[in-house]
């Protein structure tokens, strides 16, 4: 275990690396010719200095799972940011003094245990965009990740899957805990369940699923950064049940008081947080 000033790091494979920066997962994975890293959270970590300390000096390329602030706010530490088609416009948000404010107040208690020097914090997008679509092949020497489009949690959602290794990262689109399938930018819910069937197909080509965020109370037979691959099943036929009325949701104020129309289903492990007006 290393820690960074922000977040603390841990091997999970040969030449895979997952740092944990208030509770979102940034995922370093080290090619034979350059470093791929999934996602930057806050924006709190200086990760290329990071990746030299852990892989080397190596060339590095950046894809946001989706375009939300917990997972790209850190993009501006790149010239080049590669994200789902139908989340390039939301990946070039600039934040004004507002805008780091409402991070700050959505980290919360989080931000006590990083020592952050909040004035020198810039939080903010790559300079360049590159919009990924179904099937893009991203080829980091010896190791080649395929994207596939996963729309659900937002429009243009995207999961990487590396076959020789059998990974599969998820993003938000899964996790131990009820997913975010209520939001503004979030698809309809036989969308997503469109996406988790989708997934669900790759069960028997990989063994772990890597998703974005990660709990300390957790199932027995799941890790902290990983899920075995039997949780895209349990969110496919869990998700599907509630679109064909099979399961019924309880209102999600019960949970988070915030989202009032929202309603929730637990599955077996993790579930979904839906608008009811949008199945």
């Amino acid at each position: 275990m290393k820690r960074f000033p922000f977040a603390p790091a841990e091997q999970l494979a040969e030449n895979l690396w997952v740092l944990d920066e208030v509770g979102s997962n940034i995922f370093l994975i080290k090619g034979e010719e350059k470093v791929l890293v999934i996602d930057t959270s806050y924006g709190l970590t200086d990760l290329k200095a990071a990746v030299r300390e852990l892989f080397g000096d190596y060339p590095m390329m950046l894809v946001n799972t989706h375009a939300h602030y917990d997972h790209n706010s850190g993009n501006c530490q790149f010239d080049t940011a590669y994200v789902g088609r139908f989340d390039e416009p939301g990946s070039h948000h600039v934040y004004d003094e507002a805008g780091r404010q409402h991070l700050i107040a959505f980290m919360g208690d989080r931000l006590l245990e990083c020592p952050c020097d909040e004035k020198a914090w810039n939080p903010g997008p790559a300079e360049n965009i590159v919009p990924l679509s179904d099937g893009d092949v991203i080829d980091i020497g010896g190791l080649r990740f395929t994207v596939i489009e996963t729309p659900g949690h937002t429009l243009g959602s995207i999961a990487l899957f590396e076959p020789e290794k059998r990974w599969l990262f998820t993003g938000d689109t899964v996790l131990t805990w009820e997913v975010w399938g209520q939001l503004p930018n979030s698809t309809a819910l036989r969308i997503y369940a469109q996406s988790l069937d989708k997934l669900a197909s790759y069960e028997d080509k990989i063994d772990y699923v890597f998703p974005s965020h990660s709990m300390e109370k957790r199932p027995a037979g799941y890790g902290r950064y990983w899920l075995p691959p039997s949780i895209l099943s349990i969110y496919a036929e869990g998700t599907r049940a509630i679109v064909e009325g099979k399961l019924q949701g309880r209102p999600y104020t019960e949970i988070n008081p915030r989202f009032t129309e929202a309603e929730y289903v637990h599955f077996e492990v993790g579930g979904m947080a839906y608008d009811p007006k949008r199945i």
